[in-house]
């Protein structure tokens, strides 16, 4: 595919990688991705953005067929992660006179990325800067994901360029949400992996940003959004929003179960943590996404996780939900163990020095049962849960 004309005199230069299956290693892109790259052919022609390094020959292709690459006068760096940046020392190499435009934090990260001189501008949030026929303004989003980002508004055209916000890993040459076939769950599923760690910046900037008539939002990754702007928009408030009763302290309950013996505490335990008023929510962890429950443990005033012990640790649908805690803001938050044991019963030990790493404060001593529980032991799991709903 070649280049894409998104509006007047504005062009997508990306790049397409439609066999990708995992993003950084890790991360799932089941339908690939795209580098999205934008040239501005203003007054002074402006890039906003590059590809990654291994698609730099294709991306330097994609500008020479649109313009002198000597002849651009700013490239726009929202964000330095290299998926983004890889491409930009080919691009300085043909043409050096490039001034970067970047907040202070992306300058520095890309001295250590470069290694080469740059003439740069770091711009203040709010800042504007003329093209001569168009103007942009700059708003900073640290942390949106990196502590570099900022958005870049094209005041003329009304585009938004937020380069990883609003982002999908959905690759389709028909470019456009309204062209291209159904991408509701990717959408989500960057969302929650890329963007859901920082919920409160993603309220914080999207603040900034209500105020501006934004008629198309061109991302870093994934389809050009430009139907119905703001459902995108407010969809990520909605997600990054905590829900939560302000008149009731929450408790979010998870556990793993063999054969239903820790389930039954659990269950104990929760009723017994919900007599004080309290909101409880209990989750099998083996049946959620860790991802989707980073909203519900950042929400929470207490979490209690339980356990089987299987060959001396806990069960491994446990331990994804407790990995994904160091990306949620959770230092000093309440928490104790719980769970069922044959003979050795190591899972709730472990589980709750895992927590201590992350600084959560355990607040009562782990409660376990010996293979199924009996009534009375039942009973003591009510009270366990009402202990904790009560150091609340």
């Amino acid at each position: 595919m070649q280049t894409l004309e998104v509006k007047k005199d504005i062009h997508w230069v990306g790049v397409l990688n439609a066999t990708l299956r995992a993003f950084d290693v890790v991360f799932e892109a089941r339908f690939g991705t795209t580098y999205n790259s934008y040239l501005i052919q203003a007054d002074k022609p402006t890039l906003i953005d590059c590809v990654h390094e291994k698609f730099a020959g294709e991306f330097l292709d994609k500008l020479r067929s649109l313009i002198n690459i000597k002849d651009i006068q700013y490239i726009v760096v929202n964000h330095t992660e290299m998926d983004h940046s890889g491409a930009l020392g080919y691009v300085l190499k043909e043409n050096p006179n490039a001034q970067i435009l970047s907040t202070k934090t992306a300058a520095l990260f890309l001295k250590n990325m470069l290694h080469m001189d740059f003439k740069g501008k770091t711009v203040e949030d709010g800042e504007c800067i003329s093209l001569g026929n168009k103007q942009l303004k700059f708003i900073h989003a640290p942390y949106w994901h990196w502590p570099d980002t900022m958005f870049t508004y094209l005041e003329e055209d009304r585009i938004l360029f937020p380069c990883d916000g609003f982002a999908t890993h959905f690759c389709d040459e028909r470019l456009f949400d309204d062209r291209v076939d159904d991408f509701t769950p990717d959408f989500r599923h960057y969302y929650e992996h890329v963007m859901g760690p920082y919920r409160k910046k993603i309220l914080d900037a999207i603040e900034k940003i209500k105020g501006l008539n934004i008629q198309l939002i061109a991302p870093s990754h994934g389809p050009i959004l430009r139907t119905d702007i703001w459902k995108y928009i407010n969809a990520y408030k909605d997600w990054s929003t905590p829900r939560k009763d302000p008149n009731k302290r929450l408790i979010v309950v998870f556990y793993a179960s063999m054969y239903g013996n820790t389930k039954k505490m659990a269950e104990a335990v929760a009723k017994g943590a919900s007599i004080m008023n309290t909101e409880v929510k209990l989750f099998d962890a083996a049946s959620v996404s860790p991802e989707f429950m980073r909203c519900e443990i950042e929400s929470a005033d207490g979490v209690l996780f339980g356990s089987s012990t299987i060959n001396g640790d806990a069960l491994r649908p446990v331990w994804d939900i407790i990995d994904i805690m160091f990306s949620v803001n959770i230092k000093g938050k309440k928490c104790a163990t719980f769970g069922t044991y044959g003979w050795s019963g190591e899972a709730t030990r472990l589980m709750e020095d895992r927590l201590k790493g992350l600084k959560l404060n355990v607040v009562q001593p782990p409660f376990k049962v010996i293979f199924s529980p009996t009534e009375e032991d039942l009973k003591k799991c009510a009270i366990f849960g009402y202990d904790f709903a009560k150091s609340l």
